[in-house]
């Protein structure tokens, strides 16, 4: 019986997938392709610029060496402050004594050779300053990683996958009734229970999943591009790009930051669900309207927001630097879960499923 029951529900999601292959299959790979694009485009284009700009440097050295009439005069100050003029065997002119009072020489500050790095990073750094510099960082500042460069990139691939997710919950419903095909599944040994139950796995479980396969691909070409383009500036990439990288971390913010978010976002898919399986026209209407009314007549007649506060508990919303769009897309912040409403969330989702598994059964005509 359990072996029929995981086949059962293994064709059902296999069908969610061949049916909306374009928006669950193909959109994340095709994203995480394009991305990959235009990251290769822009080190592309990084490298173009930085090979015009060395030969545009190269050519006005290379004028101004062969300039006719250029004198150089060099004033040569000695500790004591005194001027001499440069050897003959030099080759350069000789200037006048410094000691002449028509001259005004304006003295600067002897520093080291070693203050002075003209290396590709081009920094002044006086004898003292870089120390005190190093030990400030060492001691406020927490190590640098790059981890935020690729959850920017993870954070695009989920924000793409919310709106896949409601269009795919507000439509399978209601696409089932519109075509006419809920005929065949009544026909079948499946109860609508189970299609309902398997299209909110779709939404919480498969097509993240398939979103989060895509997502670490996007963030391996980003990698590897990143290792060609410090290896082409001759550094060792070992040190500055796979050295600053705590994948470990980074894999367990992603995947274990999806499971609690699918857990804050199960009421607004299955009310999603309810709305596909009850609407005759438009679910997306039927799914936005009687809140944004009920909301409205809170408001007026109690001065009350208690529904606007729910309704923005498990709903995607800006939520500050740390999670851009709500929920958890750095990692779950255990510190502040309000596990209450996360439980108050999910026995609505229940009663909402329980729902549109009824309308499925007993409302199928539009």
């Amino acid at each position: 019986m359990s072996s029929n029951d995981s086949r059962r529900w293994f064709s059902l999601i296999q069908r969610e997938l061949r049916e909306y292959r374009l928006s669950l299959v193909w959109t994340p790979f095709v994203l995480a392709g394009a991305l990959a694009l235009i990251m290769l485009a822009g080190v592309v284009v990084a490298n173009q610029v930085s090979t015009f700009g060395e030969a545009v440097l190269s050519a006005i050295l290379q004028a101004e060496g062969e300039g006719e009439g250029l004198e150089l005069g060099v004033i040569i100050i000695d500790s004591e402050g005194k001027s001499a003029s440069p050897p003959a065997t030099s080759g350069l002119p000789a200037v006048p004594d410094a000691s002449d009072p028509a001259l005004q020489i304006e003295r600067v500050p002897e520093a080291e050779e070693e203050a002075w790095n003209f290396s590709r990073e081009w920094r002044f750094s006086p004898p003292g300053r870089g120390d005190r510099t190093a030990e400030s960082s060492e001691s406020d500042s927490p190590v640098e990683t790059l981890n935020p460069l690729l959850q920017g990139v993870h954070m695009l691939m989920l924000l793409v996958l919310l709106v896949v997710s409601v269009h795919y919950a507000l439509g399978s419903l209601f696409n089932d009734r519109r075509d006419r095909s809920i005929l065949f599944w009544k026909s079948m040994p499946v109860a609508p229970r189970e299609e309902v139950l398997a299209k909110l796995v779709v939404c919480l479980l498969v097509a993240p999943l398939m979103f989060l396969a895509a997502s670490l691909l996007a963030q391996l070409a980003m990698l590897l591009l990143s290792v060609a383009l410090v290896w082409r500036m001759g550094l060792d990439p070992l040190e500055h790009v796979l050295g600053n990288l705590e994948f470990a971390r980074l894999l367990l913010d992603q995947v274990g930051g999806w499971l609690v978010t699918a857990l804050w976002v199960a009421p607004m898919y299955a009310w999603c669900l309810l709305a596909s399986a009850a609407a005759r026209r438009s679910p997306f209407l039927l799914a936005i309207a009687p809140v944004l009314v009920a909301m409205l007549l809170e408001s007026l007649l109690f001065g009350s927001s208690y529904l606007a506060s729910a309704v923005q508990n498990h709903v995607p919303h800006y939520a500050g630097a740390r999670n851009a769009v709500g929920f958890y897309l750095f990692g779950p912040d255990w510190g502040t879960l309000d596990l209450w409403s996360m439980l108050l969330g999910l026995l609505a989702a229940g009663l909402m499923l329980w729902a549109a598994i009824w309308l499925r059964r007993h409302r199928w005509e539009i």
